[in-house]
């Protein structure tokens, strides 16, 4: 099993972004790790791709306790194992739609 993030101020700035993202683009859309990175980044003054390893690591977390879900082709995957790029959704509530109705 790959190392967890210290529930430290790092991963709570980078929950915070997540969830900021996700929120504002709406349900059922989705957002790239990078979009957190890059925004994180903007905050704090650092580069972004130093922050894509932390942000798959707290998207993995986040992913295991059923906030969110990663995609890649339309399909749930874990971040852990794919390769390539991924996107980020807020998961469905059972019920619910993920969408806006058309």
């Amino acid at each position: 099993m790959p190392p967890v993030l210290p529930d430290d101020k790092l991963a709570d700035r980078i929950r915070e972004c997540a969830m900021e993202l996700l929120i504002e683009r709406g349900p059922g859309r989705s957002i790239c790790p990078s979009e957190v990175a890059r925004m994180l980044a903007a905050r704090v003054g650092c580069r972004w791709q130093d922050l894509m390893r932390p942000v798959r690591i707290v998207a993995a977390a986040l992913a295991d306790n059923g906030t969110l879900e990663a995609i890649q082709h339309e399909a749930v995957v874990d971040i852990r194992e794919v390769r390539g790029p991924v996107r980020l959704r807020l998961r469905s509530l059972h019920g619910y739609r993920n969408s806006y109705a058309a």
